[in-house]
């Protein structure tokens, strides 16, 4: 059987128990109301100076790292690449210090 009306539940908030006469909002509360969260932008990632983590079981490496926003906040997390990652990474980061070392050589010449 099908239906092509859709039922939706309405759900209303209810009555503040706190006179409104008696609070009076702040430029900030009322911005808080009003605007909507939003999902921060990433803006980079920054490697942090600690040791990687390998799980044996798994194979996976674990590196911490900064995610940076472009508000200016930032939290740290930990990147976890399985064995094959480990490996691209491994390889790409040879092939970045090679580019590097031979840049510096032709600076010098």
């Amino acid at each position: 059987m099908t239906t092509t009306e859709q039922h939706h539940r309405i759900f209303r908030t209810p009555p503040s128990t706190v006179d409104e006469s008696e609070r009076s909002a702040t430029a900030p509360e009322a911005s808080e109301r009003i605007s909507r969260p939003t999902t921060p932008i990433v803006q980079g990632l920054a490697l942090l100076d600690k040791d990687p983590r390998y799980d044996r079981r798994t194979g996976h490496a674990a590196l911490l790292v900064d995610i940076c926003f472009l508000d200016g906040t930032k939290t740290t997390t930990k990147l976890e690449l399985d064995p094959g990652r480990v490996q691209l990474l491994s390889i790409q980061l040879e092939r970045a210090i090679a580019l590097r070392e031979a840049a510096r050589k032709e600076e010098s010449e």
